[in-house]
């Protein structure tokens, strides 16, 4: 049985989302703000339908996913927590009523981006008794998905004239939130205000209005509208150096394996492939089944620390697919199956993703979302 595994403290992802309720209310305590939890790509590596799950039990207002299919395979589970999908639909010219037919019939909301796919929810939701909820995205700078902000105005009066498609929500999303300088993010939100202004002018508001991410959530208060939507900040990591301590966070997931082959090598022999390292004298290294086939970054070789026994030992050698060695020197007190901690944080050492991530010039998000399918998810505090 393979001993690699990530753990995911529930405990730990209560605590964070109690920090930004306090946060967000501290600075609005009159305001009911709600919470989209985002949860797409597995929940940041965290898995999607347990993580979604616990979210609910701890009174998340929304979860948001990236596309149908993980939108679709949530409903499953969580049957009345709204669900927010980014992603914009694909058009489809095969079956298009049966495609719209089953995101009606899961109760999901969509993104939408252009008049046309307003149209095309509207005509092919006439049949349906219910509307079909949406979310109109605006760009205001990102340069991705969404109306130009410029043009917005117009396009969102002819979706407002369609008939079978409920306005629920308005959104933006930030570019830069997550640095120190706000500039841009500034402008960002000046001209989604002006916007949302123009059309409350013509009649026009909307129930949800949103912008605010994680960065935005830490330090752009004016962003908050009535919904926020943390992503990384749920998972205990700050989105950038910008933004870091605004409130405390704890990483929920320790990426963990065993030892479980040790052996003694010579002054001058050579560890992995490429013979990335030398020995500068005889010692010992310690064989841990975990490599890039789980994600755990090739970049890292022989720049990382792993933590065994409260005390951190060098990675040694390239990062293989299937394992990592790591230098126990000259003695060591150190057993077959002791526990090896890789990433995340444990009795007051730190290697969280962040920490490994500029070691090999990536960012948190790559770092978690890169954990593999392979390594079992192991929930803790339920």
């Amino acid at each position: 049985m393979n001993p690699t595994r990530a753990e995911i403290d529930f405990a730990k992802l209560a605590f964070n989302v109690e920090q930004i309720r306090r946060h967000i209310h501290g600075e609005y305590p009159k305001r009911k703000i709600k919470i989209c939890g985002v949860v797409k790509a597995n929940a940041y590596g965290h898995g999607i339908e347990e993580v979604s799950k616990k979210l609910v039990d701890l009174g998340i207002d929304f979860l948001g996913v990236a596309n149908y299919d993980e939108a679709i395979r949530l409903r499953k589970l969580i049957p009345n927590t709204p669900i927010l999908v980014f992603g914009t639909l694909i058009h489809s010219k095969l079956e298009p009523a049966k495609y719209v037919s089953i995101l009606h019939k899961h109760n999901l909301t969509a993104t939408v981006a252009s008049y046309d796919t307003a149209k095309f929810l509207n005509d092919y939701s006439r049949k349906f008794k219910s509307k079909f909820k949406v979310h109109i995205k605006v760009d205001t700078g990102m340069r991705r998905i969404g109306l130009d902000y410029k043009g917005a105005f117009k396009t969102i009066q002819q979706i407002a004239a369609l008939k079978n498609i409920e306005l629920e929500g308005i959104f933006t999303h930030f570019a830069s939130s997550e640095e120190k300088n706000k500039t841009f993010s500034k402008l960002q939100l000046k001209r989604f205000n002006k916007l949302l202004g123009e059309l409350k002018k013509a009649g026009i508001e909307f129930p949800i209005v949103h912008s605010a991410n994680s960065g935005a959530v830490l330090d752009l208060k004016g962003s908050y509208f009535n919904m926020v939507r943390p992503g990384l900040l749920l998972y205990g990591y700050y989105p950038g150096n910008g933004v870091r301590n605004k409130i405390k966070l704890k990483p929920i997931m320790n990426l963990k394996s065993k030892v479980t082959f040790i052996k003694k090598i010579e002054a001058r022999e050579s560890v992995s492939y490429g013979r990335k390292y030398f020995a500068k004298q005889n010692e010992f290294i310690g064989s841990i089944p975990i490599g890039y086939g789980d994600g755990y970054q090739r970049l890292l070789t022989n720049k990382a620390r792993v933590l065994i026994n409260k005390k951190l030992y060098r990675q040694i050698g390239a990062v293989t697919m299937d394992w990592i060695m790591a230098s126990l020197g000259k003695r060591y007190n150190i057993k077959i199956g002791d526990d090896v901690l890789l990433m995340g944080e444990e009795n007051g050492n730190y290697l969280g993703a962040d920490k490994l991530g500029k070691l090999c010039g990536k960012i948190p998000y790559e770092m978690i979302c890169a954990v593999a399918d392979r390594v079992e998810r192991v929930y803790l505090n339920g």
